[in-house]
């Protein structure tokens, strides 16, 4: 992991600032690196097929090398904008480096009031109004809420995205809006990681080629989570936003994979996952200092026939205060995942739950700074049982991580 990292020092052509967010690089390479000090109490964690809410559980403490990422932003003829951005994570699966996105911007100049971009690639659907840093990481804690956990483990866009945006405040309006959508493939097996393990709290991200789980037995399969495709039927989201000067952002999207719960495939011994569901969410600036972002998603996610089937929902509530290098903030997470079971089976595969989290960073120069976040989270999953665990469960994490920009 070293030798990852000092490779990555000469492709560092452009240096970036460590704002709140961090500024983008208009064209060519970065890089940055966690370590990580970490305390938890977390029962097995699903990286080791287990059935815990945390990324680190009490067998994995201590001193971390988290991640390194490298991303590239290009341009071409000024229109056409590429990014790419890998991982190399050192928790005990996965590939030594792997993408988590790769995709190529049309941008035409605008007409009028009126922009378009064509997006097409690999990327995340926008649905977080959280992930807004380099490398769809949290601006605002270490680790994401509940929504965007899942985001980042079960949902990649592959395939083309449209948007159409309205500039109304070039027009001496206080609004902007804008409407898209987007065609994909490859995302059949969306839903069913949740399923088996619910929901959790954390920042690591699935890769392209990645899988979740270690090759033996336990809940959590050792298997692949973004890119199945087997009954040949698009996917498609559509979404709108709004925002009103620089103190309002509101967000809406509608996600269907479409997928055929009926079109087995004897190659990956599964069925197809037929997973819906509805978000939205505000991100509020009421004063210089402050940031409020709320988010709410709701859906349903099936397999094997229309009758076995599984409601999910989630909602947060996050609020930020900075200053100058200091950035404090606090979010509160909500959670439910209920089977469709039968009469005699009332709790099924259900999990329930919620969880606080603060985080404090402090930029140290334009390269350096460190974050601190406790995270909790209180919750009810009766599969637990099967592997010798408490139904409910009580799991905390300190993290300290100091963070490398370059």
């Amino acid at each position: 992991m070293g030798r990852l990292l000092t490779g990555a020092v000469p492709l560092a052509l452009c240096v970036l600032p460590m704002s709140w967010p961090a500024l983008t690089c208009a064209n060519g390479f970065d890089a940055s690196a966690d370590v990580l000090g970490v305390a938890s109490d977390g029962t097995r964690s699903f990286l080791d097929n287990g059935l815990g809410d945390l990324r680190f559980d009490e067998q994995h403490q201590g001193i971390q090398l988290d991640n390194v990422r490298f991303g590239y932003r290009g341009e071409l003829a000024e229109i056409v904008h590429f990014t790419v951005e890998a991982v190399s994570y050192a928790d005990r699966q996965g590939n030594p480096l792997d993408l988590t996105e790769a995709f190529a911007e049309i941008r035409p100049y605008p007409h009028g009031p009126w922009r378009s971009r064509l997006k097409i690639g690999a990327f995340y659907a926008p649905i977080s109004l959280e992930n807004r840093l380099q490398g769809w990481r949290s601006a605002y804690s270490l680790s994401p809420s509940a929504i965007n956990t899942w985001v980042g483990e079960e949902l990649r866009t592959f395939g083309a995205e449209y948007d159409l945006d309205w500039l109304g405040r070039q027009r001496g309006h206080d609004w902007e809006l804008g409407v898209g959508g987007s065609v994909y493939g490859w995302n059949e097996s969306a839903g069913q990681l949740i399923t088996e393990r619910g929901w959790a709290i954390h920042d690591r991200q699935a890769t392209l080629f990645g899988k979740i789980g270690q090759p033996n037995s336990g809940p959590i399969t050792d298997e692949r989570l973004l890119t199945a495709e087997g009954d040949g039927r698009a996917g498609y989201y559509v979404d709108g936003t709004a925002k009103y000067l620089d103190t309002l952002e509101l967000r809406a999207l509608h996600y269907d994979n479409r997928a055929d719960v009926g079109a087995y495939s004897a190659a990956r011994n599964t069925f197809p996952w037929l997973t819906r569901f509805d978000s939205a969410g505000l991100r509020w600036t009421p004063a210089r200092h402050w940031t409020v972002i709320s988010q709410w998603l709701s859906g349903k996610t099936c397999v094997v026939s229309d009758s076995i089937c599984w409601n999910f929902s989630s909602e947060f509530l996050l609020a930020s205060w900075s200053y100058g290098a200091n950035h404090l903030s606090g979010r509160y997470d909500r959670f439910d995942m209920t089977e469709l079971a039968s009469p005699e089976d009332e709790e099924g595969y259900s999990d329930h739950g919620h969880a606080w989290t603060f985080a404090y960073q402090r930029d140290l120069n334009r390269h350096l700074s460190l974050a601190l976040e406790f995270l909790q989270i209180d919750s009810r999953y009766p599969v637990r049982a099967e592997i010798g665990e408490p139904v409910s469960a009580a799991e905390r994490e300190l993290e300290l991580a100091v963070r490398l920009q370059l």
